[in-house]
Formats: structure tokens, sequence, C-alpha cells
């Protein structure tokens, strides 16, 4: 009867998970495999061949909207990662009731907990746009039901299906194998026998053959054009390197280790906690807790090594590495926190039975349906990440880019990769825009690439026409834009310097060029300044500028406003040499102002110290009549 509770649970959440699914193209890594799965591609690193070969087959049913297709696949593995979980569930509550000596209410529970998990907050959210992470979460649930089942005093299975769904999950995510440490430890103290020589012989190949399927990284490679895109006839990046040293580097996610330990502990640490609070609780927390404590009172070492100890190295990990989306990470967290969810829901009822009457734990175990009070209070608050059944944003904005008259071999530039990831959608599944290329800084780890201003100069050189797909504040400071239509800029080339300009010393990293100025030098007008500057080395700190008027006497009588040269896409610490910097500022001169002869005074200062990075530098006359 469990494998039909656990077919229903599952057929009930993919069926929420699909009419609350995004219908169309998404940005960032959802956006990317809806066409790397279509197509049999190789995605972003660690590559997960297992997804892309499932969701290959999957998605022959969905060839008139592949899109969407890939975010169902999403919610299909969402409905297994439920019914793994329900089973994992049972499992778990079998063995700390038998210590309770209950005879029943295990499947019970074990379903209050499964809601639990399928309502969890991030579960949901993933199970509703093509993501990874749901297949994780099945593989992660299936491995620990797995692992209790191989545990069993009676009905054991044989290690091989638990060595089989290791291997499996390993070829899919890599952070499964933070799972054998307790996987092991629980057998130890279980079913040692399990252990032997030749019993971990004839399961290794279970074990080891699916990791085979990492060959399809290399062997799809070259079917993927949007690993070597094409900047001029004679020269493309290089995405991938389709050697042996390359492949272990994209398997093994050598690109992204940058991101361990790219986050103080101090606020990792804050950040789980608002998580867990955020998705359980305190009253969820608290009855976490309580199963923990039941684990160790009742003696259910082994389960509690099991849990424990995977949990333990997942948040580990998850502490030290800082990626963007660490919060994805918590899902497998979150599976085993709930578990242990439903065995504090069994132990409350053990305590209030112990407390009254054993007779009376059959209305007891009436109450932990309250607990689903605790997803019902999450909902609201949660409720836009459920339901993306409406989410046209991204087709919506790149439909209205590509109807601006661009060249057809323009280059399109933004600071954000997410933001680049539709176009390749409608390159290779709808066969458009096909000659325009898309690009973003770190699209390749090189200094030509490393930052938004070395991406337009890589950009520029190419010769090719370079347009900007949204408006960037700051840009402008040092490169020349001209609009194109919409939200959409063509970057003419850099700032050149202003006519009659001079080099005037400021600081090792500055020259002061010449200003341009417009407006009526009156009281109460406002006068637009520019302010031209030449790098000479690369500034190491963010600054902020400011334009002050003094009189004869030096006191201030007038400021434009301050503020950050470059704005947040170009600030300072990006300039390079060469680079010309116009600083535009408005100064509003006082009505009262009295007539007479005043100076203008520039410069730049840490905005986190206040202090300037050198004397004022005097830029200008004012005379009022």
């Amino acid at each position: 009867m469990r494998f039909i509770h656990a077919f229903l649970l599952a057929l009930a959440a993919f069926v929420a998970y699909a009419l609350t699914a995004a219908p169309d193209v998404l940005y960032g890594d959802a956006g990317e495999f809806q066409f790397t799965l279509p197509l049999a591609g190789v995605s972003h690193p660690t590559g997960y061949p297992l997804f892309h070969l499932l969701g290959w087959g999957w998605e022959r049913f969905f060839q008139s909207n592949p899109a969407w297709g890939a975010n169902l696949f999403s919610a299909l593995w969402g409905g297994v990662a439920v019914a793994a979980f329900f089973l994992f569930a049972v499992e778990a509550l079998e063995r700390l009731l038998a210590r309770l000596k209950w005879a029943s209410g295990g499947g019970w529970l074990a379903a209050l907990a499964t809601f639990v998990f399928a309502v969890n907050p991030t579960l949901w959210a993933q199970a509703t746009q093509a993501e990874v992470y749901t297949m994780h979460a099945a593989f992660v649930a299936a491995i620990l039901g797995a692992t209790l089942a191989v545990g069993r005093s009676r009905d054991a299975w044989p290690l091989w299906p638990l060595a089989l769904l290791l291997g499996l999950g390993l070829a899919h995510h890599l952070t499964t194998f933070f799972l054998i440490p307790g996987v092991i430890l629980f057998l130890l103290l279980t079913r040692p026998d399990r252990l032997g020589l030749k019993g971990v012989f004839k399961a290794s190949p279970w074990f080891l053959a699916p990791l085979l399927l990492y060959l399809y990284i290399p062997l799809r490679a070259p079917a993927s054009p949007w690993l070597y895109p094409q900047l001029t006839p004679d020269y493309a990046l290089q995405l991938f390197e389709n050697t042996l040293a390359g492949n272990l580097r994209f398997i093994l996610g050598i690109g992204f280790s940058s991101a361990l330990g790219a986050m103080p502990l101090a606020d990792a640490l804050a950040l789980a906690g608002r998580l867990y609070l955020a998705h359980f609780t305190w009253v969820g927390l608290g009855f976490i807790a309580l199963g923990l404590l039941a684990l160790i009172l009742e003696g259910e070492w082994p389960l509690l090594l099991l849990t424990g100890v995977s949990f333990l190295f997942l948040q580990v990990f998850n502490l030290f590495y800082g990626i963007g989306d660490i919060h994805t990470y918590y899902l497998p967290l979150y599976l085993i926190a709930t578990g242990w969810l439903g065995m504090g829901l069994a132990y409350g009822v053990e305590w209030l039975t112990r407390v009254t009457a054993p007779n009376w734990r059959r209305y007891w175990l009436a109450l932990p349906a309250l607990i689903l009070l605790l997803p019902a209070t999450l909902f609201p608050t949660w409720r836009p990440q459920f339901d993306r059944s409406g989410d046209r944003v991204a087709r919506i904005r790149w439909e209205a880019i590509l109807a601006q008259p661009l060249p057809e071999n323009a280059l399109l530039i933004s600071n954000d990769r997410d933001e680049m990831v539709p176009l390749i959608y409608f390159q290779q599944m709808e066969h458009r825009a096909g000659g325009m290329l898309g690009l973003f800084p770190l699209i390749a780890a090189t200094p030509d690439w490393e930052n938004l201003n070395m991406t337009l100069k890589s950009a520029l050189a190419t010769g090719r026409p370079v347009y900007l797909i949204k408006p960037m504040p700051g840009v402008e400071v040092l490169y020349k834009l001209e609009p194109a239509g919409g939200d959409v800029f063509q970057v003419v080339g850099p700032q050149p310097p202003p006519p009659n300009s001079f080099e005037a010393p400021y600081t090792p990293d500055l020259r002061w060029l010449g200003v341009a100025w417009s407006g009526e030098a009156q009281a109460g007008e406002t006068l637009s300044i520019t302010l031209y500057w030449r790098a000479v080395q690369q500034p190491q700190a963010l600054w902020h500028s400011f334009l002050h008027v003094v009189d004869a006497t030096g006191e201030k009588v007038a400021q434009a406003d301050d503020h950050r040269p470059g704005g947040d896409y170009l600030p300072s610490p990006l300039w390079r040499p060469g680079d010309v910097i116009a600083d535009r500022f408005q100064l509003p001169l006082p009505a009262d102002l009295p007539p007479g002869e005043y100076t203008l005074l520039a410069g730049f200062y840490d905005p986190a110290t206040g202090q300037r990075i050198a004397d004022p530098l005097p830029v200008g006359k004012i005379i009022l009549p």
C-alpha cells in the first residue's frame, strides 16, 4: 500500500506543480536548460548528463513548446521527489516507532511530513522552472530510503540498488557525494555484512557504471554551438575545452572554485538561520529539534548518523560555497529536516500518550494534523514564487529587444549572463536573430571579459555593431551611447577627450583633460558641467566625485550633488589605463548669490571614509554680473 500512497502523493504534487509552472522561456539557468534539454546539448558545469539524457527523451512530447516542456520536466521530478520522500519517511518512522512499540501510525505521520515537504517553498519554486534541483531532491530521498531498506532486520534489500542510486545521483549532481559518509556509517552499525569485500565488489559496477554518463559531455559538446560563440570570421571564443583536462575541470566545476569562502562565515551562518526560519517557522524548528531529541533519547543511533552526518556535510559545504543561488542547495537539507519534523510529531504524540494513557494514542494521533497550518501560514508569503503560470516576462522583454531595427550581426551586451540566455533559446529553438551574439562579463575566464568595461572593449574591437539591451546608468561616462529604440542603446565607441584637451596631473591614477559646460552663469540658474579625466592606471578603490563653487575667500557657496562616476555598472575600480571619463554634473547656483568671480573646485573622495584622494583641483571660473 505504501507504494500506492506514494504514487498518489506524487501525482497530486505533479499536478499542482504543473498547473503553476512557467509556460514560456525564462532567464538564467532555467532558460539555458530550455534549449540544452531538447537539443541534447551541454549546459554550464557540471554538465548534469543524466538530467539531459532523460530530459531529451521527455522533450520529444513537447516539440511545439520546448520551454514549457522543460519546466514540466522539473515538475515531474518534483512529484518523484515527493513520492521518494514519503517512502523514506515511512522507513525512518518505522524504525523510530518500533523503539516506541507502536503498532501503527507511521504512514499517517509520514503523509503529514510529506505534505509539509511538498509545499516547501524552495521545492515548489524549483518545480515550476527548468532546473536540476527537484531531480536532485528525488535522488537524495531515494538514497536515504534505500539505505534504510538495506539496513532492515527483515526483508532487507541487497546492496546493489543503493549503489546504483548513488551512482545515478552522482551522475546528476556531485553534492550527492556528501551522503556517502552517512550511508557507510549507517550500514556499519546495522548491516556490516553488506560492507564485506565480496559485497562491495559486487555492488561496485552498479555504482561506477552510471558515472560513464559523463561521456555525454565530450560527445555532445561539438553539437553545442553556444559553447563556441563566433566573434569574427577568424575568431571564436572557446568556452569549453574538449580535452581530458578540460572535461575534468568542467565536470568537477573547477570554474566555481572561487566561490569557496566567498561569503564570510558569519554572514553564511546568518543566511542559513534566516532560510530555516523562513521555511519552517519557530514551530516547525521546534518539532525538528524534538525529532532529533527522539533519536537520541530512544537510542536510534544508526538513523541519527545517516541523517545527521549527511546533514552536517551538506550544511558545511553550503556555509563555504558562496555561489549566488546557494539557497537552492538547501533543498536536501530541508528534506532531511522535514524527516526529523515527522519524527518530532511522533515523539510529541508519544509524550502525550505517556502522560495520559496508552489507549489515548489513537486520539492524540489526530493532533499532528495541525502541522498543516505551517504551510498554510507560509503560502501567502511564498505564493509569487509558487505560481509562475503567467510568467512571460523574458519573452515580452526579448520580443521588444528584437523588434528594434538592429543589424543582423549586432553584438548584444548585458552585465548579467542570466538576461542573455533567452537570446540563445530564440536562436536555437525558434531560428531567429541567428547572426546576433549575446555577450556579458565573465563569458570567458580571461582578462578580456573580466568585467563590463573589458567586455565592451572586446566587443568594440571586433568591428561589429555593439548594443546594450537595457539602460545601464553610468556606462555613458566611459562610452558614447545613442538610443536605438525602446530600452536598447548603441555603443558608438569610447568617450573621446574634449576639444583642445590637455593633461593636468591630479593623482597618480588620473589626469584632468578639460571641462565643458552649458547654461547661463547667473544666480538662480543651473549649469550643466562635464569634467573630463583620463585614467593613467586602474584605481584600486571606489570613488565618488564632487564639484564645489567657492568665493574669493575660499568659502563654499554652492555645490553639485556628489555621485559615483560610472554608477553601479562602471565604477572607478573598473576603469583601465587610457579610459576617458566624462563626469557630468548639474550645478544649481543659489538665487541670492552675489555678483563676483567664483572658482570651481573638483575632485574625488572615498565614500567609506570621506577622505579626499587629493587636494581639490581648480577646474574653472564663474563670473556673475
